[in-house]
C-alpha cells in the first residue's frame, strides 16, 4: 500500500523559496515562476511516491523469497 502522507521539510521549503526568487528574478514574471515551482513540487511528490512504491515491492519480494525457503 502506498502511503500518500507527503510533507515538505523546512529545508525543502527554503530551497524552493530560493529557487522561486531566482526564477522570478530571471523571468520577471510571477506567474511563470509560480508555474515552474508547482511543476517542481509535483515532480518531488511523484518521485517520493515512486520511491515508496519501489521499497514496498522490494519488501514483498524478500518476504516471498523467505516464504519459499521455509516451504
Amino acid at each position: 500500500m502506498v502511503d500518500n502522507d507527503f510533507r515538505l521539510r523546512k529545508s525543502q521549503i527554503a530551497a524552493f523559496m530560493v529557487i522561486g526568487a531566482g526564477l522570478y528574478y530571471l523571468t520577471g514574471s510571477f506567474f511563470m515562476s509560480l508555474g515552474i515551482m508547482l511543476l517542481l513540487i509535483l515532480g518531488v511528490h511523484a518521485l517520493a511516491l515512486w520511491i515508496v512504491k519501489r521499497r514496498e515491492q522490494k519488501e514483498n519480494e524478500t518476504e516471498e523469497k523467505g516464504n519459499e525457503k521455509t516451504i
